[in-house]
């Protein structure tokens, strides 16, 4: 008797932590929809999620070529093979302004060159994804880049920092508290989009040493 008691008190409780957490779901999606207000790079920085510092790649180019592609995105899903569309897609918009699609891993969004310094870029971007859950939000990726000579070898060291906000507050709880699950997937979808950044990049620097 005093067991069957205790079992719907525990199927009670139960009941009530997944009714309040779906209440808690529904509530911050109302309150937080798919398309944020646009916020500033200092403020995404330092209310992000995320930040994934990724190691320093180097790139067989000159700096003439890498700069090429960095103010001109378009220019790796033309030159890459190994951009197919249903990995990427991008839509020139003007003002230095892309659509985004990454079909295969269900993302797709909008982003900017928005700060150019010397020997530094800073893209701003805005969408939704769909990793282990639906989410939208922000991100920022810095590329910092530093020429590397040795001999007649052209190299340039590319370093990387993402920074990535979640719109939902919930969510972002959720995904820090998953992080040993989540930051691995982040980090192989930053790296593969790369090491084929670095493919491009080199191959069209290689084609235009042939073509002098």
């Amino acid at each position: 008797m005093h067991r069957t008691a205790f079992l719907r008190i525990k199927r009670r409780i139960i009941y009530t932590i997944v009714c309040f957490f779906l209440f808690c779901l529904v509530h911050t999606e109302r309150l937080y929809p798919d398309h944020p207000q646009k916020e500033s790079v200092e403020h995404i920085i330092n209310t992000c999620t995320f930040t994934r510092v990724q190691k320093p790649l180097l790139i067989h180019t000159d700096k003439k070529t890498l700069e090429y592609f960095i103010e001109h995105v378009e220019e790796l899903t033309k030159h890459g093979k190994d951009f197919r569309r249903k990995e990427l897609l991008l839509e020139v918009r003007g003002n230095n302004r892309y659509g985004i699609q990454m079909l295969k891993k269900r993302i797709t969004g909008e982003f900017e060159l928005a700060e150019r310094k010397e020997n530094k870029a800073i893209y701003l971007g805005y969408g939704t994804a769909s990793v282990f859950f639906h989410f939208s939000g922000s991100i920022v990726l810095e590329v910092e880049y530093v020429t590397k000579k040795e001999g007649d070898e052209q190299q340039e060291e590319v370093s990387s920092v993402v920074h990535i906000k979640f719109n939902n507050p919930f969510f972002a709880f959720l995904a820090k508290a998953a992080t040993p699950l989540l930051t691995p997937q982040l980090d192989k979808l930053i790296a593969q989009f790369s090491t084929k950044t670095k493919k491009v990049v080199e191959e069209t620097y290689e084609s235009g040493i042939k073509e002098k």
